[in-house]
């Protein structure tokens, strides 16, 4: 089991021999999947003690470069709970902030990660920068292992249809609605979390009842408006759905987009409950109807098309 500790707690850590990786690990993509497997079968052939993934509870550039800061594939809880299940023994989430940022990788190297951690072994991808003015770059920890006596694996790019694998590219794809190309970079379609809450009622008036989904985290990316095949988990079982994004005729959610999500062959309650929500496929733009019939010869039309798109997922 994946014991989580935060950088408060690091005096309850023993200093066992340990393979660690650092990194935001963003969206958890294969890329990042490629990295913590190298971890794994690291420490399995020197015999190490602990595996460890150090990651940031915010995005390194909101500190340093807020107005230039990306939008997040994952929020800490989401992330989280994808890294929980991949073998690691230790999640270290560090505090990042301005003494963190202007920390030099070598002191955080020593006090850290090999004081702290106990690393005999680093593994981190190919792009990977630490430290102050992000100067601690491959060659530079290489350089730092010789002095302090660890291991340092660069993994490779891992490229899909030609791509290097990256959190950037996956921003994009989602901004363009490229939900399939998003998934195969991810190994699974692109999910975020939200929290149901009261809405007006016409979806069910009209056949279609639908859960209003509220987004609390700001920095997280949802995608464009328009209509959506998808699949989601309630908490208790999962279900196929469409989703509508769009701009919400009264403001709330902090001013950002309506979010209507669909469930077939569910008949419930989901006030106040928390989903995850499945992006599986872009549908259609969103778009304004003459009236209540043309609405509901579109919503039927949607269902018919995305029962058949999630059935040929199965």
């Amino acid at each position: 089991m994946t014991e989580l500790i935060r950088s408060a707690e690091a005096t309850v850590l023993d200093k066992a021999d340990s393979a660690v990786t650092v990194g935001v690990f963003d969206g958890v993509h294969t890329g990042h999947q490629k990295v913590i497997s190298e971890v794994l079968e690291r420490a399995k052939e020197a015999g190490l003690r602990r595996t460890v993934l150090v990651t940031f509870d915010r995005h390194p550039m909101s500190v340093t470069r807020p107005e230039a800061a990306p939008v997040l594939l994952t929020t800490l809880d989401e992330k989280l709970s994808l890294l929980q299940g991949m073998g690691l023994d230790v999640i270290f989430v560090e505090k990042f902030d301005d003494v963190t940022a202007s920390t030099p990788y070598a002191d955080y190297i020593r006090n850290r990660l090999v004081g702290d951690l106990g690393m005999r072994q680093l593994i981190v991808g190919y792009d990977f920068h630490l430290g102050r003015g992000r100067r601690g770059g491959s060659e530079a920890l290489i350089e730092e292992g010789k002095r302090s006596a660890f291991g340092v694996t660069v993994v490779p790019p891992v490229v899909v249809e030609g791509t290097a694998v990256s959190s950037t590219r996956i921003r994009k794809d989602v901004m363009e609605k490229k939900m399939g190309r998003a998934a195969r970079f991810l190994t699974r379609p692109y999910f975020f979390d939200a929290d149901v809450e009261s809405g007006g009622g016409m979806g069910s008036e009209l056949g279609y009842p639908t859960a209003n989904a509220c987004v609390a985290h700001s920095e997280k990316l949802i995608p464009p408006g328009g209509a959506y095949a998808v699949t989601v988990d309630t908490g208790g079982a999962s279900y196929g759905g469409m989703m509508n994004i769009g701009l919400a005729p009264t403001v709330r959610c902090d001013g950002r987009e309506s979010i209507e999500v669909h469930l077939f062959n569910f008949d419930g309650d989901l006030y106040g409950s928390r989903l995850r929500i499945h992006v599986v496929e872009y549908i259609r733009d969103e778009r304004r109807f003459r009236g209540r019939e043309e609405l509901m010869d579109q919503l039927l039309r949607d269902s018919v098309k995305v029962r058949r798109i999630l059935e040929k997922k199965r």
